[in-house]
């Protein structure tokens, strides 16, 4: 059975300041796992800008010992956007130590997967309490890592998963980790 949810209000595409839309449903094939954050309140998107928000709360509780992003580490939480859409990322570390956002190719890489897809110095990260945000296009279709870059961070398995499709909507979802 599909759950449907609603995306509020977006930053549009190649501006900074907020513009209203009409709420847009997101549909999963799951209701969120019990005890763990709805996904789908960390993603808002803007059909007619082709524009998405995704929030990124690192640490946002004990999940994977703390190395987590809105409270799933692994690669269990899993957002999707169609190619051409323009991504901002909304990043806040609520954690006790330093960490950090990019878009990365891959396992064990610290390449990014588009031009602008992080914060800035990714490697030393975020002081705990601080916030960044970042936008890129995804310009190629793929499967890829929303990681902390902060050394042992990636080990430690703080990782999301980033999957651009050719076409059709946004959504998020999560699944059980490993």
């Amino acid at each position: 059975m599909a759950l449907l949810t609603t995306a509020a209000v977006v930053t549009a595409a190649g501006c900074s300041s907020h513009h209203d839309v009409a709420a847009v449903p997101v549909v999963t094939s799951q209701a969120p796992q019990p005890g763990r954050p709805d996904p789908h309140r960390f993603l808002s998107v803007s059909l007619a800008a082709k524009a998405a928000r995704l929030t990124m709360l690192a640490a946002l509780d004990s999940s994977n010992n703390g190395f987590n992003f809105d409270g799933y580490g692994r690669g269990e939480l899993i957002a999707s956007v169609p190619k051409g859409w323009r991504v901002t990322v909304q990043f806040e570390n609520r954690g006790p130590r330093r960490a950090s956002a990019a878009v990365v190719t891959g396992a064990r890489s610290a390449t990014l997967a588009f031009p602008g897809a992080s914060v800035p110095d990714p490697i030393q990260g975020i002081a705990p309490g601080g916030k960044s945000q970042f936008s890129f296009t995804a310009g190629r279709t793929g499967v890829f890592r929303i990681s902390s870059l902060v050394p042992g961070q990636a080990e430690a398995r703080m990782y999301a998963v980033l999957v651009v499709t050719p076409g059709g909507r946004p959504s998020i979802t999560a699944r059980p980790g490993p």
